[in-house]
């Protein structure tokens, strides 16, 4: 890691963050280790990686990211009901939980619980922060070098860049 180096694309970045709605209610945050995410891939909102570009570790800032860069605005999509059978047996369904499924095409496309009743689940494409503008409170914690496979896989592999990211994941090309 190196103090010295400022954000841009195809480095890895760590940082601690608070997010918060435009009411001040809490929506997310990093917890005891920073989240790590790989610039310039889209692995976080464009709001805040655009925000975060030429900052350095220490620095510390707000930002407040419309619809438009955060999750998007709201489509007016209407959830699609679903039987509590075409989700796996084991699956730990709830409102607010997410899974991914496939298009026709074989992208992966994820999808949200919004409601459940009975044995009926339903699940929207639009993500549940959709429309709402998101305040960030932010400290860079680290910044690094991308490893090869991390440039490979579009995602960091860990604080070191040593983990192996799932089997799973897809390639990517973005940086």
């Amino acid at each position: 890691m190196s103090e010295s180096l400022t954000i841009a694309e195809g480095l890895v970045v760590g940082v601690h963050y608070e997010l918060k709605n435009d009411a001040g209610e809490n929506l997310d945050r990093s917890g005891e280790e920073p989240m790590f995410y790989l610039h310039g891939c889209h692995n976080i909102v464009p709001g805040l990686e655009k925000a975060l570009v030429g900052k350095s570790v220490g620095d510390e800032l707000e930002v407040s990211v419309a619809p438009e860069e955060g999750y998007g605005p709201t489509k007016g999509m209407k959830p699609q009901k679903l039987m509590r059978s075409a989700f796996p047996q084991d699956a730990d369904i709830s409102v607010g939980s997410q899974f991914v499924t496939q298009t026709p095409e074989g992208q992966p496309f994820p999808i949200w619980v919004t409601k459940i009743v009975g044995r009926d689940v339903y699940i929207s494409a639009e993500h549940p922060l959709a429309g709402v503008t998101l305040h960030f409170s932010v400290k860079i914690d680290s910044v690094r070098q991308a490893t090869e496979g991390e440039m490979a896989q579009g995602q960091p592999h860990g604080p070191d860049g040593g983990e192996k990211a799932p089997a799973d994941k897809p390639q990517c090309g973005c940086c």
